[in-house]
Order: C-alpha cells, then sequence, then structure tokens
C-alpha cells in the first residue's frame, strides 16, 4: 500500500494516493490511475500539457477501440481484451503460423464450398470461370497446371465433361496447395503469394468477385489473423457467409489499428507522467 506523500511532495507535477483516499483538493485533478493508486496533477500543470493531450488521445482511441469490439461481438465473435498488448509481444514467426493456421482453413473450406457448388449445378457459372481467370492474369499467377485446369472448365460442354474438368482441376489445386505449404512460409511471399491468389479465384467461382479480389490482398490475412488472435476461433470463423467475413477483415483491420493507437497513446502518457504501470483515467475529469 502506498503512503500519502509528505506536504513537501505536493509541490510536485504528479503524485499518487492511495485508492482509499479521495481527490487531495479543489486545485487538483485525477489523471490516471492502476490497481494500487490513483494519480493526480496540479489543474494549472495539467493544463495543455503532455499528459492532457496523450489522456485525450487515448480515451479517444479506447472509445473506438470499444465499438469495433462491440460491432464484432454482433457479428458473434467475442474479443478478448487483455490479448490486445499480449499481441505486440508475439514474435513475428508465431503471427506468421497464425495466418497460415488461419489461411489454411479458409482455403480448405472454399475449396469444399466450390466443389459443392458444382456438384449441385453440374456445373460453374461461365462468366465466374472466366473471371476468376483473369484476375489470376492480371495478378501475375505463375502455377500453369492450375490455370490450365480452369481453362478447361471453360471450354469444355455436357454434364459428364464438366465433372472430369472440375475433378481434375480441384487435383490440382491440392497439389499446388500441399506445394505451397512446403515452400517457403506464405507470410513471407509478395502481396499476391500464389496460394492467396488461389483462394481469390476460389471467392470468384462461387461468384464473389470482390471478396475474391479482396482475400488476395496481405491486409486481409493479417487483419483475419488478427481476429483469430483475439478470439480464439478459427472453426467458427471458416463457418461465416462471404459477406460476414468481408465485414470482419474489414472490422479486424481497423480495430488492430485503433489498438494500436490506443496503446501508443498510452505509452506516450506513461512516459509523459513517469508512471509506467498506470493508465490515463477513462473519463475526461475538469
Amino acid at each position: 500500500m502506498r503512503m500519502l506523500p509528505p506536504a513537501s511532495c505536493f509541490l510536485a507535477v504528479l503524485f499518487a494516493l492511495n485508492v482509499a483516499h479521495a481527490q487531495p483538493g479543489p486545485d487538483w485533478v485525477l489523471v490516471g490511475e492502476d490497481a494500487d493508486s490513483y494519480y493526480y496533477m496540479k489543474k494549472a500543470e495539467y493544463k495543455n500539457s503532455a499528459a492532457e493531450k496523450t489522456g485525450a488521445q487515448y480515451r479517444k482511441a479506447r472509445l473506438r477501440v470499444t465499438a469495433g469490439q462491440e460491432a464484432i461481438r454482433q457479428l458473434g465473435f467475442t474479443t478478448d481484451s487483455e490479448r490486445f498488448a499480449l499481441y505486440e509481444g508475439v514474435a513475428r514467426e508465431q503471427k506468421e503460423e497464425l495466418q497460415n493456421k488461419i489461411f489454411d482453413a479458409l482455403f480448405d473450406q472454399a475449396l469444399e464450398g466450390t466443389t459443392m457448388l458444382a456438384q449441385s449445378a453440374k456445373s460453374l457459372n461461365p462468366w465466374n470461370v472466366n473471371k476468376a481467370i483473369e484476375m489470376l492474369k492480371e495478378k501475375g499467377f505463375k502455377n500453369e497446371a492450375v490455370m490450365k485446369a480452369l481453362r478447361k472448365i471453360a471450354s469444355v460442354q455436357g454434364k459428364p465433361e464438366m465433372a472430369a474438368a472440375y475433378k481434375e482441376f480441384t487435383e490440382c489445386v491440392k497439389a499446388a496447395k500441399e506445394g505451397w505449404n512446403t515452400g517457403k512460409n506464405q507470410a513471407k511471399e509478395p502481396e499476391h503469394a500464389e496460394a492467396h491468389l488461389a483462394l481469390g479465384m476460389l471467392k470468384v467461382l462461387q461468384g464473389n468477385p470482390e471478396l475474391g479480389l479482396i482475400v488476395t490482398a496481405v491486409e486481409f490475412s493479417e487483419s483475419i489473423a488478427y481476429l483469430y488472435y483475439l478470439t480464439g476461433e478459427v472453426k467458427e470463423l471458416t463457418k461465416v457467409t462471404d459477406e460476414k467475413l468481408k465485414t470482419l477483415a474489414t472490422l479486424s483491420e481497423k480495430l488492430k489499428k485503433d489498438v494500436a493507437e490506443m496503446n501508443a497513446a498510452k505509452k506516450a502518457w506513461q512516459k509523459a507522467t513517469g508512471h509506467v504501470k498506470a493508465a490515463p483515467v477513462l473519463s475526461e475529469q475538469e
């Protein structure tokens, strides 16, 4: 338990009181707290100080983070606030593992969904197939076996021929995925890595070209991996609709940025006040 500082210390810019104590007087303002103490500053010294500015930045960012958490919760996912700070300490290799794990799950789900679509309709929409080919060409997709199998789907007619062509295509995609997984880590690949483009291709084949483009971006992989880290849910993420997945990726990317700004503001406040374990109070003090 911290003791009240002697009267001479009241001349200091900032001092601490045990949580059981009341505000020292009308000339002081509560600026921060931790598990043990409340932290006060003289109002005149607090006004326009670094502590006031960084504290305001922290509160604004914290409000955005809370709103982001609620928006994600409305979609069925609860984020663990305690993991916000922990994520900063996660090694790059571990983050890459998170990205690969969630990506593999999404890829398998997308391939299964495309197969079910092809089987139910006995064919894939030619427009979607051609759109997928066009996207892969524009992005510089290099796996010729997959491209050849995809072109074959677009060229054949008749249900037996289509079924055979699609079977060949799925076998090519699975073989390619094994090669990508045993090759160098996908998180270290260029922005439009082959495997990410293949996931985009599957989404385009399912009739969602917008999501097909979104999933090829590095930001998508990072955002979904971040959400996975905060929620610990992989299977649930693969079960959501394409529309929800797109929304979750957008919300996760924003949440990641807001959390980074909140943490940065907190560190700046701690530096300004000298209290490295405390945080600014959540309501602005008069």
